[in-house]
């Protein structure tokens, strides 16, 4: 608090910072010299149409292409499931029959007695 007390007894309340007079006059005007020129772009007002129809059908296509693979996996995964299921049962059997050590003398006479 002192500090402030001090510089308002060395400068006052006068506000130190002062703008020349007519600074904001040509600001604007310097301001529009110094930006580049600016061009329309006819071309791309014309082919905008054609992107968006182009967008569409590639959108359309990787649609299509990926409902028709997934109705494809769909169909076949019963069949594929099937399979994997009756592999796994076999290996599972040979796996237990291999540790009990059994062989086909054994396995026929347990299958006999039934």
């Amino acid at each position: 608090m002192n500090e402030e007390k001090y510089i308002e007894e060395r400068v006052g309340k006068r506000n130190p910072f002062l703008v020349p007079d007519g600074y904001f006059d040509h600001i604007p005007e310097q301001f529009m010299n110094t930006l580049p020129e600016h061009k329309p772009r006819a071309k791309s007002v014309w082919l905008r149409p054609v992107f968006y129809a182009a967008a569409s059908i590639c959108a359309l296509l990787i649609c299509t292409g990926v409902w028709f693979s997934f109705s494809e996996e769909s169909s076949q995964a019963p069949a594929l499931l099937t399979t994997v299921q009756q592999d796994s049962a076999d290996e599972a059997f040979d796996e237990a029959v291999d540790y009990m050590m059994v062989d086909n003398h054994d396995i026929y006479a347990y299958l006999a007695d039934y």
